[in-house]
């Protein structure tokens, strides 16, 4: 854990965003990264930059110049993933094809589809008075949307979910190189030949049948790293803050309460919740040396843009780890900002707010299960593992 030569001790900081270490709150985490430099350097992890504060991040994501998505995680990915992992022309070429698919007229489609999946799901565990929220909703509900979008086969849902918790939550190289390896496999032996013998009006289809570069066909490789990101975000994305959201709500009766009686404050509420929780912990890389707010980074150094810090960030936000559902200030980074601002985010705020409209009008109050602690870790994308619910029937 060597640290480089341009990096002064006083900025270094033993930290690996993974490791909770025994805390058991995401948010206290990363909170206490306040408590120091705004931009340090940890040896951890192969070495890289931390940037804490909301407007240093903000400011990243949008100099694209200086700061390349060529390294979008940490550890860095084993394979190049298109569009994610691209800049300029070539990124924007693979934007330009997924676009129609994230567009407002084909989400609206999509929202029927969504509000019917979360009442079906919540009214098979309703009378119960119980359920494990992690297992029986958010590993479900957006997950069964995406497989949709992809026309891939319901059945290989757990296979290609396990795929998508190595890559996105797994700081071990090894794991997320046979995780990647695995999803290319799938998408070169199930996904590919199939499309190709019978194009649909599905993402992978669109894909092989555009062209990018000007003109020239997406290639196999290509094709199976958009797989892997569609996999690990379409899958993932919306499971995380499904669990923080509904996790947050099941320890705050007053602000269920809220809810419960003005119906009309979901959307308001939804924006103050994703603000409070941000879940994406993403990564630059610098394309040059540069001078960063009395820093020096040097060109090839990885700089971790933690999200999670953006969001409960006191010098942004007054009282930020309060969720005030009236609060006036709803600009957020929940979905990156830039030319890489996340193609799916009406997406996911279509399925969220249905899944708010439809789990108080269902369920209304609830609680934690009395003798239980939800589980949660840190990652790529923070994540809710374990969330066992009660309530009156």
């Amino acid at each position: 854990m060597q640290v480089p030569q341009h990096v002064p001790p006083h900025l270094v900081r033993d930290f690996n965003f993974y490791d909770m270490r025994e805390e058991t709150d995401v948010y206290a985490h990363f909170r206490k990264l306040h408590d120091g430099p705004d931009i340090f350097y940890t040896p951890q992890l192969g070495g890289h930059w931390v940037v804490t504060r909301y407007r240093d991040i903000e400011a990243i994501f949008q100099n694209a110049k200086d700061f390349s998505s060529e390294v979008q995680s940490i550890p860095r990915n084993p394979v190049v993933i298109p569009l994610l992992e691209f800049d300029g022309n070539i990124h924007a070429d693979f934007r330009r094809l997924l676009v129609p698919f994230f567009s407002p007229k084909n989400i609206g489609g999509l929202e029927q589809v969504s509000r019917d999946l979360t009442v079906s799901l919540i009214e098979g565990f309703r009378q119960r008075g119980e359920c494990e929220f992690v297992a029986e909703f958010t590993l479900k509900m957006p997950i069964m949307i995406i497989m949709s979008l992809l026309a891939l086969p319901a059945e290989d849902t757990p296979y290609l979910l396990k795929i998508s918790e190595d890559i996105v939550r797994s700081g071990d190289p090894a794991v997320q190189e046979a995780a990647f390896g695995r999803v290319f496999e799938y998408v070169a032996t199930k996904v590919i030949p199939a499309r190709r013998a019978n194009p649909g009006d599905d993402i992978f289809s669109a894909v092989i049948k555009g062209s990018v570069e000007d003109g020239r066909p997406v290639t196999d490789e290509e094709l199976m790293g958009l797989g892997s990101l569609l996999v690990a975000a379409g899958l993932d994305t919306v499971a995380g803050m499904l669990g923080f959201v509904t996790m947050f709500l099941a320890r705050s009766p007053q602000h269920r309460q809220q809810l419960i009686d003005d119906p009309g404050l979901i959307n308001d509420a939804l924006e103050e919740m994703m603000r409070r929780h941000h879940i994406a912990n993403v990564a630059r890389v610098a394309a040059n040396d540069v001078e960063f707010n009395g820093v020096t980074i040097k060109a090839g150094d990885c700089v971790l843009l933690p999200t999670s810090c953006a969001g409960i960030d006191d010098q942004r936000y007054p009282d930020a780890m309060t969720v005030d559902f009236r609060r006036g200030d709803k600009k957020t980074l929940v979905f990156g900002r830039g030319a890489h601002q996340c193609i799916g985010s009406l997406l996911a705020r279509t399925e969220l707010r249905v899944f708010l409209q439809e789990w108080t009008r269902r369920i209304g109050h609830f609680e934690i299960k009395h003798g239980e602690e939800p589980r949660v870790v840190a990652g790529k994308a923070n994540s809710v593992r374990y969330l066992p619910l009660t309530w009156s029937v």
